[in-house]
């Protein structure tokens, strides 16, 4: 199992470095200078100086060679040190630690309503394939995920359902009770598409497992078709639940941008969003930074969970190590 993590671990680190690496490559190769365009906004507005628009040159590693600035940011994100944002000044991390709670709120339980919601289609709809109950809730599914999100967020807006549209709070006040209800638009967007690709998932997996030996046995046994589904079939199809969930995890902390960007959110997303358009390349970085260790950590949670629940796995990896 030590071999397992050490693997794993050692592709987390690499998956990490090469995304980051990846985008300051872009952003090195975009046209035009980021730090000359910021910094002549900022000296019309009298709040930025030629030797300040030098030191962002420097901090970024602008001067240097491409590879050359990247171990340089490099050094100084392990030094927990993401630069300052061109558009306001204040530090990469102070924004990312005040749009990143309201990222988690939203996307945190979205996956878990996607998940509580597409259990009982996904085992309803492979109980008895072909079925009318099967051909209702396949096409119930495949509607759900036709509909564009950015479609499905305007409707919600204009539709008079008398939810708020915009922000966290209404103006003077901050209860728990009107949070919840700021939030119930948002969790709606993001939700029905997970329903809609977490049940066609469980639904193909079951499908697969219906079709093996064991669950013939169990039911020559005489053991009732709910309990070879539930007892037999569900748990081994769960596993493959394990790596959807490796690849859903990044967006827990990436946001969604068109939810946040329309429901006007603080969140990732948004602040992505902006600081793509300002060419705010710290914040850049530092976004990126954060979805690569998310995009390596969920790869890290899911093998380790599918190792957890499969022993035959890291018995397989470990042999492959000798």
């Amino acid at each position: 199992m030590k071999r397992f993590l050490a693997r794993r671990v050692l592709a987390m680190l690499a998956t990490a470095l090469g995304v980051t690496l990846v985008a300051f490559a872009v952003a090195r190769a975009a046209p035009g200078d980021p730090v000359a365009l910021q910094g002549d906004l900022g000296l019309r507005a009298g709040s930025a100086s030629v030797q300040q628009m030098r030191e962002y040159r420097r901090l970024m590693g602008l001067d240097e060679p491409i590879l050359a600035g990247y171990l340089r940011w490099l050094w100084h994100l392990f030094r927990g040190d993401l630069g300052t944002s061109f558009r306001d000044g204040r530090p990469v991390l102070s924004l990312l630690g005040e749009a990143l709670p309201v990222t988690l709120l939203l996307s945190i339980p979205s996956l878990l309503v996607g998940y509580v919601l597409a259990l009982p289609v996904g085992i309803a709809s492979a109980a008895r394939p072909g079925g009318w109950l099967d051909r209702a809730l396949s096409t119930l599914v495949f509607l759900l995920h036709s509909l564009p999100l950015q479609w499905v967020a305007l409707v919600l807006v204009v539709w008079p359902s008398g939810l708020p549209i915009q922000g966290l709070h209404s103006e003077g006040t901050s209860s728990f009770g009107d949070l919840l209800a700021h939030l119930v638009l948002p969790l709606a967007c993001l939700s029905y598409g997970s329903v809609a690709v977490i049940s066609r998932f469980l639904r193909s997996s079951m499908l697969e497992e219906m079709r093996q030996d064991y669950v013939r046995t169990a039911r020559a046994k005489g053991l009732s078709e709910s309990a070879v589904i539930l007892r037999h079939a569900l748990p081994n199809s769960l596993l493959s639940l394990i790596t959807l969930f490796g690849l859903t995890f990044p967006a827990l902390a990436s946001g969604a941008v068109i939810v946040e960007r329309i429901f006007g959110l603080p969140g990732m997303g948004k602040l992505t969003f902006e600081a793509v358009l300002g060419r705010d390349v710290p914040v850049v970085m530092g976004a990126v930074a954060l979805s690569g260790a998310a995009t390596a950590l969920g790869t890290l949670i899911s093998d380790l969970l599918y190792a957890a629940a499969d022993p035959r796995i890291s018995l397989e990896e470990r042999r492959g190590w000798r």
